[in-house]
């Protein structure tokens, strides 16, 4: 990956602090300082840690050392925590997912950084797609819709951008964005849900670098053949 994609496509471990704390802010009704991000980061490393999205407030005060009453303070109750986490999460992706659009490169070139992009938010944050499904089917209306327009609206606006700029140069066939949608997301997402699956198939007990990048290189081939015209 070139140096200018890597800005795209940043690693999560190395996000821009400010943007974080920007983030952060503007989910919060609260003052935030280091302690909602710090409950937001004890949350996220649970949840990556678990094949569902059980996390309990004392299981977070323990792993981050903070009073459990705070999480009440800041984030009101589990929805909201969850609904935090998820807001902040997409607002780095979406970002991402917007300045790609927005690069003067052609459409193919584009959809490669982005699945690659997306293999790896799924591998920094394997319960990020359980956590939208959770709150579409089962969060309040708001944080559903929340969900819909703060993750899944943009992703599927920027791919029908991405195949517009395919048609219009000639590398891809007409291809409907919301499908895009489903077996982009879920090609990426799978492999990261099916760990027992990858155990008996590759013997890795968990999934390693070298094994997510020839996924990638699978998923762009198989996406790119399947786009072209």
């Amino acid at each position: 990956m070139h140096a200018f994609e890597r800005l795209i496509y940043w690693d999560g471990m190395s996000a821009p602090a400010k943007s974080t704390r920007r983030a952060t802010r503007r989910l919060l009704t609260r003052p935030t300082g280091g302690t909602a991000e710090l409950l937001l980061d004890t949350t996220a490393a649970i949840l990556s840690e678990r094949s569902d999205l059980e996390v309990s407030f004392r299981n977070i005060a323990k792993r981050s050392g903070l009073n459990s009453a705070l999480i009440k303070y800041y984030f009101g109750n589990k929805e909201g925590l969850l609904v935090a986490l998820l807001e902040r999460d997409a607002s780095l992706e979406m970002g991402a997912l917007k300045r790609l659009v927005n690069l003067p490169l052609p459409a193919d070139r584009k959809l490669c950084i982005h699945i690659t992009g997306v293999v790896n938010a799924f591998f920094r944050s394997p319960y990020l797609n359980r956590l939208i499904h959770y709150m579409i089917g089962n969060g309040s209306a708001r944080s559903s819709n929340l969900v819909k327009k703060i993750y899944i609206d943009p992703m599927v606006e920027a791919y029908g951008q991405i195949v517009a700029q395919g048609v219009e140069e000639g590398v891809f066939r007409q291809v409907n964005a919301k499908f895009l949608y489903f077996s982009l997301v879920g090609s990426c997402e799978y492999i990261f849900t099916s760990i027992n699956i990858i155990a008996q198939m590759f013997k890795e007990a968990k999934i390693t670098e070298s094994l997510k990048q020839r996924y990638i290189d699978h998923l762009i081939e198989l996406t790119l053949r399947g786009m072209s015209k």
